[in-house]
């Protein structure tokens, strides 16, 4: 799913069940957080790639998403670290463990939360360029979906719009609340 679905889904759910989630703040950011990494390292291939081996900017992306994603330990580090349930349910058990004050339990408690919806929402949709989900015990297993939300030859001409959807009607209804509120 595109990230911007993942930020309006969590704050949809921490603006209808606050209650529930320790943090909201803490459950949208990490509705965010596990396409942080796969992001930075996107925006500087399209930058690096151009300027040190004279690609064109489709080249590089060609690159790191055929090549680099799925072969480049950092690369797979970067993407995997907060899409991985081994990181995440650490995290979240962490949260709870750890000498922290409730505060703080609460916060990570509900970042973990926010990170463990994201990748639950992300393992369906990807054919075969998902999470790697046993990182960082292993570096290769990916759930391989019937399903992709961007690949045409994997329903993503269906689920692609649908993606699209959530974000725009999401995010307006989102806008809206806020706005009343204020």
């Amino acid at each position: 799913m595109i990230t911007s679905t993942h930020i309006v889904t969590n704050g949809w759910l921490a603006r209808r069940w606050p209650e529930r989630f320790g943090s909201p703040t803490s459950f949208v950011v990490g509705g965010l957080a596990p396409d942080v990494g796969l992001t930075l390292l996107t925006a500087g291939a399209a930058v690096f790639f151009p300027l040190a081996r004279d690609l064109t900017v489709g080249e590089s992306m060609r690159y790191a998403f055929d090549t680099l994603f799925f072969e480049s330990r950092p690369w797979i580090a970067a993407a995997n670290i907060l899409h991985s349930p081994v990181i995440v349910g650490a995290l979240f058990v962490g949260s709870r463990a750890a000498a922290l004050s409730p505060t703080w339990q609460r916060r990570l408690g509900s970042f973990a939360a926010g990170c463990a919806l994201h990748i639950a929402m992300d393992v369906p949709v990807h054919h075969d360029d998902g999470p790697v989900l046993l990182w960082p015990l292993d570096w290769s297993y990916r759930f391989e979906s019937p399903v992709s939300y961007w690949d045409p030859e994997h329903f993503g001409r269906i689920v692609a719009p649908i993606d699209l959807a959530i974000t725009i009607v999401g995010g307006a209804t989102l806008a809206r609340s806020w706005w009343r509120a204020r």
